[in-house]
């Protein structure tokens, strides 16, 4: 139901409660109106009120710098003219107001989106804003910091600090945002609220104008909400000793794939009622007849058996189901899914999915995916990193990427349907987890925003939260305010990743290869203490190339010590045939500049030499390395002889293999198989992240 424009009157006053104060007074009449003129002192401002005019100016119905009473009556009369004209039906009053002096216009506006809650916005305001649209969102109960973030943000912030001029009262209006934030928080039937303009000067602000509306309130679940009874569900699915798979069969269909990829675990419980034995466990026909109620039942059957053993399950005293099956409200089915819900509910267990692929431990050895083994690859080492994707296929995709690239994964959750389980649930258990340290995330749609945001701003305060949206973008419902039109929902997610710290990797979601690099080098490389880069290349070009993009990911193309440019320059100068002292002083000097070039003759020996006089230069935080192996004195030991020298290097070496041959190929998965982590495009943006992560926590991540 859409809300209603409530008249100045009680904006003013629900502003006030707020401590938030709004020029002017409300009139009714035209005496009214010259008492009120009177009172506050010559010249006025008279605005029109009404809910049927949202631009105002634009209607004529604002009238600026009436000097007196008889200017009143006048200005009285032409408003309402203009107002029949502009086909406002209903009228509330006229707005009388001192004349503000002129300052910078500034929209502070708030509405409440129906995943997040409350929005607040801040940035250019006045007539043009919708023009503009120079403005940044916060989520929920903002605080000093989050709005100075949003400012810097906008243009509107830059002039607020000083842009060819004096700076501006930044503390008032960081102020005013807050106040509105926690007015919004405080009062969910606020469903839209416009200041605008907010009149900034170098001393204060002048409210001259508020437009709210009020309608239903909406309870957004807050982080508190969160059942530690189902918490301690999750946890028991992903430290489940006992395991039954409801739906198990012979080998190639999805329960015997199902079986036999989970077999590490302790106990494993078959249900099948047509078979004895299945890959040598014993067949049981049904929930009721297992020997014990194990941790976790695995579900792979049809909806209406599903939903049958599930039930039969949790009364039994099971903590924790992983439903594979499909057949509910992604076919629209909404109903059959309901019924699962309530299960769930009623006994205060959660459950995986439906419709997707389920968790992958490797602390324990359970693994629901229905992937055959020889069609796929998971990750061979337990590590630090957890992985939560609400997509079965990017799912696949990232943990065949990071097992291409041996890295060591603890979790992976593929959320189907995600009705049973939410995204703070798994972010909660995941940041509990001591073992996991890095978290990664691929996220599609999101109900509970505001939950989110605090469990991932804690979350975040000790673990990295890496995330890759998609699908989070959409179009806008009609609104009734400008702040409604400029704040959707995808840039309140956004607003929502930067206040809780998340790590979003918004520009290469086509290539989940982005994200598994960023994972690669943080559990691979020793971390970097710093931005400032060296490149090194065998051939010139490749390394232009990576220099270019460091630079324009704001990271340093640092200056060699006099040190190592000298030793650069006796490394590199001693190949030349060169006539004089002088001569090869200047050539020195150039051989010692970055990016470096160690020309297309390199042997292994120069290359060596080269990594461990950067290694030890003080000026240098990491090493980018493009490295070309086809030329000839290059040998094929140089992979041996490179992942001897990645573990006793100090800082990380970032090594970019260029070329697609077969030999290029086969080196790749060498230095793999050796524990040495190359990387193909993207490489620089991956790095930047790294390097930021590295930088917030202070932590060696690697294994």
């Amino acid at each position: 139901m859409p809300g209603i424009q409530v008249n100045f009157n009680i904006t003013q006053d629900l502003l006030s409660s707020g401590g938030i104060s709004i020029l002017g007074r409300s009139v009714l009449t035209v005496e009214e109106a010259c008492a009120v003129a009177s009172e506050v002192g010559f010249p006025v401002v008279m605005k029109l009120i009404s809910p049927d005019v949202i631009h105002k100016t634009d209607a004529g119905v604002v009238m600026l710098d009436i000097p007196d009473c008889a200017s009143v009556h006048a200005a009285w009369d032409t408003l309402h003219v203009r107002a029949a004209a502009a086909g406002a039906k209903v009228i509330d009053g006229v707005l009388v107001q001192p004349m503000a002096k002129r300052g910078f216009e500034v929209l502070v506006g708030a509405r409440q989106d129906p995943i997040f809650g409350p929005i607040t916005m801040i940035g250019h305001g006045g007539r043009f804003v919708e023009l503009y649209k120079d403005v940044s969102p916060g989520v929920g109960a903002l605080s000093r910091a989050d709005v100075c973030r949003m400012l810097r943000e906008t243009k509107a912030g830059k002039v607020i600090d000083g842009f060819r001029g004096a700076p501006l009262d930044k503390e008032a209006l960081v102020d005013l945002a807050m106040k509105v934030s926690r007015l919004m928080m405080e009062r969910p039937d606020i469903n839209e609220l416009d200041l605008n303009p907010v009149i900034l000067y170098e001393r204060g602000y002048a409210l001259v104008d508020a437009r709210l509306i009020l309608g239903e309130p909406i309870r957004h679940p807050r982080m508190e909400d969160l059942s530690g009874e189902r918490l301690a569900s999750l946890e028991r699915i992903f430290s489940a000793k006992s395991v039954t798979v409801i739906g198990a069969s012979r080998p190639g269909t999805v329960g015997g794939v199902i079986l036999k990829n989970s077999s590490a675990v302790e106990r494993v419980y078959p249900i099948n009622p047509t078979r004895d034995t299945l890959l040598g466990f014993k067949c049981y026909p049904s929930i009721e007849a297992l020997p014990e109620v194990p941790d976790v039942a695995v579900f792979a059957v049809r909806p209406e058996h599903t939903i049958t053993g599930l039930r039969a399950f949790f009364e039994m005293g099971g903590e924790g189901a992983i439903i594979v099956s499909d057949g509910f409200a992604e076919i629209g089915r909404q109903d059959l899914e309901d019924e699962l819900v309530a299960l769930s509910q009623k006994h205060g267990k959660v459950y995986i999915g439906p419709n997707g692929l389920g968790i992958f431990d490797n602390f324990n050895g359970l693994n629901t995916l229905f992937l055959p083994l020889h069609r796929t690859a998971f990750p061979r080492r337990a590590g630090p990193v957890g992985i939560i994707s609400q997509s079965g296929g990017v799912g696949m995709e990232l943990l065949e990427m990071v097992s291409a690239d041996d890295l060591p994964v603890g979790k992976f959750v593929s959320m189907g349907n995600a009705s049973g389980v939410s995204i703070p649930e798994l972010l909660t258990h995941m940041g509990d987890d001591p073992r996991i340290k890095i978290i990664a995330m691929y996220m599609e749609g999101l109900r509970n925003g505001l939950q989110f945001l605090e469990v991932a701003k804690k979350v975040a305060e000790k673990k990295p939260i890496l995330l890759i949206k998609g699908g989070m973008a959409g179009g806008a419902a009609a609104t009734m305010s400008h702040t409604a039109s400029l704040a959707g929902s995808f840039e309140a997610f956004k607003a929502a990743c930067n206040q809780a710290g998340v790590f979003l990797l918004e520009e290469l979601t086509e290539d989940p290869k982005f994200l598994t690099n960023i994972l690669s080098m943080l559990t691979t490389q020793r971390p970097a203490r710093g931005n400032r880069a060296a490149v090194v290349s065998v051939g010139g070009g490749a390394a232009i190339l990576l220099a270019d993009q460091l630079t324009s990911q704001g990271m340093v193309l640092t200056e060699f010590t006099e040190e190592s440019k000298r030793q650069i320059g006796e490394l590199l100068v001693g190949r030349l045939h060169l006539s004089s002292e002088e001569e090869r002083a200047e050539v020195a000097s150039r051989v010692g500049a970055n990016p470096l070039d160690l020309f297309g003759d390199a042997s292994d020996e120069r290359l060596m030499a080269a990594l461990r006089i950067l290694n030890e230069d003080p000026n240098v935080d990491l090493i980018v390395m493009a490295l070309y192996l086809q030329p000839p004195y290059l040998t094929e030991y140089l992979p041996e002889r490179l992942a001897e020298l990645q573990a006793e290097l100090k800082k990380p070496l970032i090594m970019s293999l260029r070329g697609y041959s077969p030999y290029v190929r086969r080196i790749r998965e060498q230095m793999v198989d050796l524990n040495t982590s190359t990387y193909t495009v993207p490489v620089i943006k991956s790095l930047k992240i790294a390097v930021d992560i590295w930088t917030r926590y202070g932590v060696d991540f690697s294994v």
